[in-house]
């Protein structure tokens, strides 16, 4: 890899820091990345050889409460675009292109709302719907783990919190084999191959980083993730992609189904014999082509109620 990996911590107006982690040279734009749930600023092999081959600038930023990043309890997933734009300010960053993974997506997607002038285009692969989406069977296809940390998050912090200490009781030594014992339920043979690779060593350290200070952030990010998010999916004027996996048990693909719908000119790509985590990695150089593809052939949107979905890729939904 031609390029080092570099940590910063920026000062945000209010007092707070957001611990962020950059790579690359930036020759060709900027990548914008949001993390899972949880998920923590950690170097990412996979994302350092996509950039390498297309000049991208890598930047991340912990959120709230992960790692070295400062808590902000009720924040939702708009409150992040303010961060993401001060990072950038101290990055001297101008434009941008951004993805989000499962917990990630939402806050990929706050960024094309809020910051149309800047987000040039927007991936949100494998994520949630908003948990009020109107139509949709919000925990049809989630394993079981999920289904009983996202119902005990709806139930209040003070259900939630517990929970997730529990949770990550142990986790110093946390390798990949344990979290597919932890979480088998909810990941298809695919995604549980995929954890005795590389991947699976960089997944785990981003656990281990986001909840490195304690559970903070990941409390927040499930509280926020069940709340309203602040922000209106259907006027969002940047082009915008939806990825997910057929296999998904952890969110389950109906959930980006939804948001294709929700989103006014989205392009939706599922994906045949993925699941949560393997769509992820296996399409990632896709994912990151397609956000400068968006970028650079990016044209005045139609009006918000008009409504178009690109066939999916690898079997219909």
């Amino acid at each position: 890899m031609a390029e080092s990996w570099e940590y910063d911590l920026v000062a945000l107006p209010d007092g707070r820091v957001t611990e962020v982690l950059a790579y690359g040279t930036a020759t060709a734009g900027t990548l914008v990345c949001h993390a899972g749930t949880p998920g923590g600023p950690v170097p990412r092999p996979s994302f350092a050889r996509v950039c390498d081959e297309l000049g991208l600038r890598f930047v991340m930023a912990g959120r709230p409460g992960y790692g070295r990043s400062s808590p902000r309890p009720g924040r939702v997933p708009a409150d992040v675009a303010a961060d993401t734009a001060r990072v950038l300010d101290h990055l001297g960053v101008d434009t941008f292109v951004t993805l989000g993974g499962s917990g990630g997506g939402p806050h990929a997607l706050a960024c094309a709302a809020l910051l149309p002038d800047r987000c040039e285009a927007a991936a949100a692969v494998v994520s949630p719907a908003p948990i009020d989406a109107d139509g949709l069977d919000y925990y049809a296809g989630m394993g079981p783990e999920n289904v009983e940390e996202w119902e005990l998050a709806e139930r209040g912090r003070e259900l939630i919190e517990p929970w997730l200490k529990r949770a990550v009781a142990g986790w110093d030594d946390l390798g990949a084999a344990d979290f597919v014992d932890s979480y088998r339920g909810a990941l298809p043979p695919v995604d549980q191959e995929l954890c005795t690779t590389e991947f699976g060593d960089t997944f785990v350290a981003s656990l281990r980083k986001a909840t490195s200070t304690g559970v903070e952030g990941w409390v927040e990010d499930d509280l926020a993730l069940v709340a309203p998010w602040g922000f209106d999916l259907g006027a969002i004027t940047v082009p915008v992609a939806l990825w997910t996996g057929k296999l998904d048990r952890m969110i389950g693909y109906a959930h980006s189904v939804w948001l294709a719908r929700a989103v006014p000119g989205a392009d939706l790509h599922v994906i045949a014999g993925h699941g949560h985590l393997s769509v992820q990695q296996a399409y990632l150089p896709d994912i990151v082509a397609d956000l400068l593809r968006k970028r650079r052939d990016r044209r005045p949107c139609r009006e918000p109620e008009a409504h178009r979905t690109k066939p999916s890729v690898g079997g219909a939904p």
